[in-house]
């Protein structure tokens, strides 16, 4: 699937614009972290932008979040490596390679980063690594980000916080004007 019908697709499904902005953020970070490990851009692309298709459909029903997005990817014809990865940022059990593993990652860090940007006056523009771990610290900041998912990225993925930090800054950037950030 290429990228304009996958947009077409998050606009279909989505029922809210912060869902699809949050979506293309996540996006972003997924490209340039499958860009940072030489892997198929447009497949973490994809992955990172179907993550939360179903999110405005689910709400707080965890047990039922991914399962209904996976089911409208498969009838798309959307490849079943994005589908696990989509499952994967939900369930751990799908969690099967890198890119299963990263979306969780990039998940958690595009939303502080989206957080951040919108505190900012340039926005995204010049986003600093140092400014970004301090957010990160304050823990009435984004309160929603998931911390550990941010910090456990060398674990998770094998990339250093900074280096995580510093690729997903480059990620978000890459879809700004997209997102007016």
């Amino acid at each position: 699937m290429d990228r304009d019908a996958a947009i077409a697709l998050c606009r279909e499904k989505c029922l809210k614009e912060t869902t699809v902005r949050h979506l293309i953020s996540v996006e972003g970070v997924m490209r340039s972290l499958a860009r940072r490990f030489g892997e198929n851009e447009d497949l973490w692309a994809l992955t990172g932008l179907f993550h939360d298709l179903d999110q405005d459909h689910t709400g707080d029903d965890a047990s039922n979040h991914a399962r209904m997005a996976a089911e409208w990817l498969r009838e798309a014809g959307v490849d079943e490596r994005v589908i696990n990865g989509v499952l994967a940022h939900a369930y751990a059990e799908y969690r099967t390679d890198r890119m299963s593993q990263a979306v969780v990652h990039a998940d958690a860090v595009a939303g502080l980063l989206v957080a951040a940007a919108l505190v900012r006056p340039e926005r995204s523009a010049g986003m600093k690594v140092s400014s970004v771990k301090k957010k990160l610290k304050e823990k009435a900041f984004a309160p929603g980000v998931n911390r550990d998912e941010v910090t456990g990225v060398e674990d998770g993925i094998g990339l250093p916080l900074d280096e995580f930090i510093a690729v997903s800054i480059e990620g978000l950037q890459g879809v700004a004007k997209e997102i007016d950030l």
